[in-house]
C-alpha cells in the first residue's frame, strides 16, 4: 500500500506539471480553428480565452486556391505553436495538404485541421511539455 503511494505521488505530480501550460489558439475567419481546440479540451490541455493569460499561442495556419482544372493537393496547412510572451516560434506541425469537393463544401480548411488535431499536434505539444518540465526541475 505504501508502495503504490510512493509511486502515484510523483505520477500526480509530473501529470500537473504536464498540464501546467495555458495555450490560447488564434480565431481563424472561417473558423478552422474549432477542430483543434476541441482535441485539446479532449486531451486535457488548459486554454486562455485570452492571448495575454496563455503561455503559448496556437495558430493554424492554411495557403492555397480552388483551382477546377488542378488535381491534387491544392490548399495545405500547419499549426504553429508560438511563446506568448516572446513570440518565438517553439515548434510547427508537419504540413498537411488536401482538396476541397463537394463533399467538405468545397472547404479544405476543416478536414486538413483535423488530421493535424488527430496525428501532429499533440506530438508537438508533448515535446514543449517534456522540455517544461526539464527546465522547472
Amino acid at each position: 500500500m505504501k508502495r503504490n503511494l510512493l509511486l502515484a505521488i510523483p505520477l500526480c505530480l509530473l501529470l500537473s506539471f504536464a498540464q501546467a501550460q495555458t495555450f490560447y489558439v488564434e480565431k481563424t475567419e472561417k473558423g478552422h480553428e474549432l477542430k483543434v481546440i476541441d482535441k485539446l479540451k479532449y486531451e486535457g490541455y488548459k486554454l486562455a480565452d485570452q492571448k495575454e493569460l496563455s503561455d503559448y499561442t496556437i495558430d493554424c495556419l492554411l495557403d492555397g486556391q480552388y483551382s477546377a482544372w488542378k488535381i491534387g493537393n491544392m490548399f495545405h496547412g500547419y499549426v504553429k505553436i508560438t511563446d506568448t510572451k516572446t513570440g518565438n516560434e517553439i515548434a510547427r506541425t508537419k504540413e498537411v495538404g488536401k482538396s476541397p469537393s463537394m463533399y467538405n463544401g468545397f472547404q479544405a480548411g476543416p478536414k486538413i485541421m483535423a488530421v493535424i488535431a488527430d496525428k501532429y499536434l499533440i506530438p508537438e505539444l508533448k515535446k514543449i511539455t517534456s522540455n517544461y518540465k526539464k527546465q522547472s526541475l
